[in-house]
């Protein structure tokens, strides 16, 4: 099959690719608002709400090992389409499900996609297109998953307000399948087909080296950490929020702009001084913040009922926060070992990641439904603390910077 022109495939198949990273970011998002609908329907408790994000979550994890061997064996155009039509497939099946276990299960086979977009996709952009080209893409590729949470909240609340909740993984499909038609027509073929890629042997030994070193495993449990309060008022907003405190999904929805337009100012904000300030400043400035934002949800669930007020201010400044640093973190952790395989380490990070940030979400969802709001400002706490001890000293002296060293690889 013949491939479009290079004027061409440097629009249409980064767009196409676009399209699937923002269709798997807006299949979490959008339901958010419509749990309480699904937990009704299947008659499942509350409690289950949390399961539709942390099911998500794990399938992200679950493939991030296998996927950059699995590309290299078969091809990347292959595999990528392949994860693709899984999710298509995955969207459309949730309009027939009858019981909750049916619906986790589906949301597990969508989070899948994001390990296609993120171990296949990702790669293929730096490949395809010269530096400055591709660090455009990935900026826009950036951009998609931080405005997926301030649109799709709004987008699903609207469409459960109307149409039955399921409407929503028909629309999710829909994008995925204009995605599918892009990457078809446009994607190149740039893996060198490897016999020996999906080598056991070969592949423990990639991932030995990042699982034998402390800085590395510190670097992925802080990450985790920092991401948990967010997530945790992601997955538990559709109970305190409209369960609870008895707020309409659109209610809920317009909760949501201020906390990601928080984390979209710190991103910001980093780009910004990135150069300007030391990379350890960075890291101060943020931890400081998630620190605040924790002291802030802390006592003011402490004090007032019901508690989602400062639960709304702490979880803003807290993002705040993490968008200032968590560039940092990550590409530190990134580097905390010297391999010659960066996507095999970027793949491990980002499993334990997602293992500890589920575990801590799921922990504090249980010390919620017994104590209350109360249990969400003391979980944020503990995290920012844990987060403040593991990011002492974590960024190395200025000469020994990854940051501060241009033209590193990612």
């Amino acid at each position: 099959m013949s491939h479009p022109t290079p004027s061409v495939s440097r629009f249409w198949f980064p767009f196409s690719l676009v399209l699937f990273e923002f269709a798997v970011y807006i299949s979490n998002d959008m339901i958010m608002p419509g749990m309480p609908m699904v937990t009704r329907e299947f008659g499942a408790s509350a409690d289950m709400t949390t399961l539709a994000l942390t099911a998500a979550m794990l399938g992200n994890a679950s493939l991030q090992w296998l996927l950059g061997p699995l590309a290299d064996r078969f091809g990347r155009r292959r595999v990528l389409l392949g994860g693709l039509v899984m999710f298509i497939v995955a969207c459309l099946a949730t309009h027939y499900v009858q019981t909750m276990p049916q619906f986790i299960a589906l949301r597990f086979l969508q989070g899948m996609g994001c390990c296609f977009v993120l171990t296949v996709g990702y790669p293929t952009v730096h490949e395809a297109f010269d530096e400055k080209t591709a660090v455009r893409v990935m900026a826009l590729m950036a951009n998609v998953s931080l405005l997926s949470p301030l649109f799709g909240p709004l987008a699903g609340a609207a469409v459960v307000s109307y149409w039955p909740w399921r409407s929503i993984f028909w629309l999710i499909a829909l994008v995925a399948v204009c995605s599918f038609v892009g990457l078809y027509r446009t994607m190149p073929e740039l893996s060198r087909h490897d016999r020996m890629a999906l080598n056991a042997k070969q592949l423990w030994a990639g991932y030995k080296l990042p699982l034998s070193s402390a800085r590395f495993w510190r670097g992925a449990v802080l990450t985790g950490l920092a991401i948990t309060p967010l997530l945790t008022w992601i997955a538990l907003g559709p109970v305190f929020l409209i369960e609870r405190a008895g707020l309409s999904q659109i209610q809920y929805a317009m909760l949501q702009v201020p906390v990601f337009s928080a984390l979209i100012l710190g991103n910001v904000l980093l780009a910004r001084q990135v150069g300007r300030w030391s990379n350890g400043r960075l890291l101060a400035t943020g931890v400081a913040a998630m620190l605040t934002g924790a002291a802030v949800s802390l006592v003011g669930t402490a004090i007032f009922s019901p508690g989602y007020p400062a639960l709304l201010a702490g979880t803003s400044v807290h993002a705040f926060g993490m968008g200032m640093c968590y560039g940092v973190v990550y590409r530190q952790s990134l580097f905390a070992v010297d391999s010659p395989n960066r996507a095999t380490v970027a793949g491990m990070l980002s499993m334990i990641t997602i293992v500890v940030a589920v575990v801590v979400i799921e922990t504090v969802k249980v010390a919620y439904l017994h104590f209350g709001d109360a249990a969400l400002g003391i979980g944020a706490m503990m995290a920012a603390a844990l987060v403040a001890v593991l990011a002492a000293n974590f960024v190395p002296p200025p000469a020994q910077d990854v940051l501060a060293q241009p033209g590193r690889p990612s």
